[in-house]
């Protein structure tokens, strides 16, 4: 087994992918089982299982366990590379005001040039004698270098260069922004229309969430605190984790400072410590916000699509 650089895999080759690291093309799986996140594709934050047999998109994390894939596809076949060739096609869609700003922009092209030339026109003609100090003003030698200097200032400065580009700039800017924030637009038309939109429903859970799970509840089973606290109590004392003579609270958990939730949570994010998982890093998060000193655990072993287990004490 030897480290290759994504470039140079190529469709039927074999790789192997370890926990933590990106899946590095579109590819099935030929061996092991573990949770891949896909969020950057579906939007959402839960993983999704992967064993033999299922497909694997490259971009995506595996977490959990390796995986050994064979690839299908790379560069402009992969998926990736589909949604690049769809947001290009998008910034290249033209809307319809730009349709129009061409069109106004195409004719009033030929109205700059030909006040343009009226103006080259005039001051050559009539210009130099009607307002001689004009000449004089301007720094120039003869009448023709300012009837030059005027005909060049009206066509640049009525030039619909602006008019042209706004549009189209407006549309490349706005499409690239939402790409980079998960949002794909189909083109400039579509663009145009959500500045009409007044409200917006959504049918998909996962699009509203913000990609990072978290702890809402915690559900004890009855006794078992009890039954727990007591098989820890001379760990957390010895950790820190209480000071003096423990006594029984009364609803189940010894008395180490926690209710039945809050040694649960003590429980679940010292073993969820030792694996790198959406899961734990909610479980971990949580304990932390409340400044909860976590016991120490042995023999953790995680099992992919499972969950982790180990020896708490």
């Amino acid at each position: 087994m030897m480290m290759v650089p994504t470039t140079s895999v190529r469709p039927g080759d074999i790789l192997r992918v370890l926990p933590g690291e990106r899946v590095p093309c579109d590819a099935e799986v030929l061996e092991g089982i573990a949770a891949v996140d896909e969020s950057m594709l579906t939007g959402e934050s839960v993983l999704v299982a992967k064993r033999t047999g299922l497909q694997v998109a490259g971009g995506c994390v595996v977490y959990e366990g390796p995986l050994t894939i064979k690839t299908t596809a790379t560069g402009a076949e992969s998926t990736l590379a589909g949604i690049g060739r769809l947001v290009a096609a998008a910034q290249s869609r033209e809307a319809p005001m730009q349709r129009v700003a061409d069109a106004v922009a195409g004719k009033f092209c030929y109205g700059v040039m030909a006040a343009s030339a009226a103006t080259f026109t005039f001051w050559q003609t009539l210009g130099q004698h009607l307002f001689p100090a004009a000449i004089v003003a301007s720094g120039s030698s003869s009448a023709l270098l300012l009837s030059i200097k005027l005909a060049v200032d009206v066509l640049v400065v009525a030039c619909p260069c602006a008019l042209g580009l706004a549009t189209p700039t407006a549309v490349l800017v706005g499409s690239s922004l939402g790409a980079t924030r998960g949002l794909l637009m189909r083109g400039g038309d579509v663009l145009e229309r959500v500045a009409g939109i007044s409200g917006v429903v959504f049918d998909k859970t996962g699009t509203l969430t913000e990609g990072k799970l978290r702890l809402a509840t915690t559900a004890v089973v009855p006794g078992a605190a009890a039954a727990v606290a007591e098989s820890l109590q001379a760990t957390l004392q010895n950790s820190g984790s209480s000071n003096g003579k423990q006594q029984s609270n009364g609803n189940g958990s010894a008395a180490t400072g926690d209710d039945g939730e809050g040694l649960l949570l003590r429980i679940a994010a010292a073993v969820e410590a030792s694996t790198r998982h959406p899961l734990a890093a909610a479980l971990a998060a949580e304990a932390s916000s409340r400044c909860l000193k976590l016991p120490a655990v042995t023999e953790a072993k995680t099992e992919p699509g499972s969950g982790v287990a180990a020896l708490v004490g």
